[in-house]
């Protein structure tokens, strides 16, 4: 019995000391691998999007030929690869994006897609209506700034709700109209703006069908200009290092038609 007792401590005393073992080997092949030259050396990643444009000019022309493959439909879907993925994911590599965008929420219009751009090449900072308020606008100067984006695109587009919401709670009381949603008030100074637009084409002012087209290229206009005229874009802008524009994309034919 004694024997029988003995012989079984004995056998899980070689199996813990069997595992033991094991995880031994196993943390220590760890650490070597860890501690291998080739595991300290990180893999070569600037940048992570080789392609990247190397001035302004080049980087709007890089929007617009991703947009023309976009609406023909013969998208190249760059920075997918394995190897992209692998590049952006390791910290010893810094992101690049090459174009910095003020685009509105509308899950219809996803820059990186109507753009036919890849991982790592757009920085885009998203509300309802594509207005500037003070945290995208912080957010904006740190993609141009301190990313080094060549390019800041302001993207509006056909049928916004926002810009309807705006629309439709001016005209309800021009003088001091009640916004529905927050979203609505940075959008109010380009509506006085369309409307004269429209007076000065014989059309009704007041209209709603006329008058939202107006208002999304003169909010996209106005924050262009404003942008422009805003530290740190307008000293990148001159001394060569950005391109600030604006456009509005189509949803029917789904092309970016440049604005400003």
């Amino acid at each position: 019995m004694w024997n029988s007792i003995e012989s079984s401590i004995t056998r899980r005393r070689l199996l813990h000391y069997g595992m033991l073992a094991g995880v031994g080997a196993a943390v220590a092949q760890s650490l070597r691998a860890v501690n291998s030259p080739a595991a300290a050396t990180p893999p070569s990643c600037m940048p992570c999007n080789p392609s990247r444009p190397s001035n302004p000019s080049d980087a709007l022309q890089a929007l617009i030929d991703g947009n023309a493959r976009w609406a023909s439909e013969k998208q190249e879907h760059p920075g997918e690869g394995k190897k992209t993925r692998i590049c952006n994911a390791n910290p010893d590599c810094k992101q690049t994006p090459f174009a910095a965008l003020l685009s509105c929420v509308d899950s219809r219009v996803p820059p990186e897609l109507l753009f036919d751009q890849g991982i790592g090449d757009l920085f885009v900072a998203r509300v309802a209506g594509n207005s500037v308020v003070e945290i995208l606008e912080d957010s904006l100067k740190y993609g141009t700034a301190n990313l080094h984006a060549l390019v800041l695109f302001v993207l509006g587009h056909t049928q916004c709700g926002a810009v309807m919401a705006a629309v439709d709670s001016y005209l309800s009381n021009p003088s001091n109209p009640t916004p529905t949603f927050a979203f609505e008030v940075p959008i109010y100074p380009a509506v006085p703006v369309a409307q004269e637009i429209l007076k000065q084409q014989g059309l009704d002012p007041t209209n709603p069908k006329l008058l939202v087209p107006v208002t999304i290229d003169q909010h996209v206009i106005m924050t262009v200009q404003y942008l422009a005229s805003t530290d740190p874009f307008q000293i990148l802008v001159k001394n060569n290092e950005l391109l600030i524009k604006g456009g509005r994309y189509d949803l029917a034919s789904q092309k970016v038609v440049i604005l400003v």
